[in-house]
C-alpha cells in the first residue's frame, strides 16, 4: 500500500527520504548494495541534496505515525514509499518493504496549572510526557527517541507537527518496537 511522505513541513525540509533510506541501508546492507548495482536502482532511489557529512549526522527514520480510522495497516502488508502522492511527479524513493509491526499510539494534550502538557500512550500504556514550562521542556520517558525514530530532529519539532490530540498507529518497517 502506498505510504506518502512529506519533503517539507512548515517550509522546512524534513529529509524523511534520506532518513528512511539510511535506515534501510543499515538494516539491509547486502540487499541494498545489490540493488544499487542493478538497473532498478535509479528508478526509485533519491537523496535530498545534502552533503555526506550532513547525511552521516541524520538519525534513521524507523517508523511513521499515521491516522488509521479504517484499520487498514497491518503487519505483513507491503509498504510502497512515495513522495508527491497523487501528483504527476509522484516518486518511489525506496524499495517495497513489509510492515513488520503495528502499535497503537495516542497523543493527549492538557493544560495543567497554566502550562501545556502532552502525554503519549503506546498500546494503551503511558510512554512519556512533556511539560512545556516557559522555555524549558520537562520530559519523562523516551519521547526524544520516539521523535528521532519518527524522523524529527527535536521534541519541539515533533510536537509542532503533532500539536493536537491524535489517535493512530506506529507503522514499523524494522523490528523495533516500544
Amino acid at each position: 500500500m502506498i505510504l506518502g511522505f512529506s519533503t517539507h513541513i512548515n517550509r522546512k525540509p524534513t529529509l524523511f527520504t534520506n532518513k528512511i533510506v539510511k535506515a534501510i541501508w543499515q538494516l539491509f546492507p547486502n540487499q541494498m548494495n545489490e540493488l544499487a548495482h542493478s538497473q532498478a536502482f535509479p528508478d526509485f532511489y533519491v537523496y535530498e541534496e545534502i552533503s555526506i557529512f550532513e547525511q552521516e549526522k541524520l538519525n534513521p527514520k524507523l517508523h511513521t505515525i499515521r491516522e488509521d480510522k479504517t484499520n487498514r495497516w497491518k503487519a505483513g502488508m507491503k509498504i510502497d514509499f512515495f513522495i508527491n502522492c497523487r501528483q504527476k511527479n509522484m516518486f518511489r524513493f525506496a524499495p517495497v518493504l513489509p510492515v513488520v509491526g503495528i502499535q497503537k499510539v495516542e497523543i493527549k494534550w492538557f493544560e495543567l496549572f497554566g502550562k501545556k502538557l502532552v502525554r503519549i500512550f503506546i498500546n494503551d500504556h503511558s510512554f512519556g510526557s512533556v511539560k512545556f514550562d516557559d522555555s524549558n521542556l520537562i520530559v519523562t520517558g523516551e519521547v526524544l527517541a520516539l521523535a528521532h525514530n519518527d524522523g524529527f530532529n527535536t521534541i519541539t519539532e515533533f510536537f509542532d507537527y503533532f500539536n493536537e490530540d491524535f489517535k493512530g498507529k506506529l507503522i514499523h518497517w524494522t523490528d523495533m518496537s516500544y
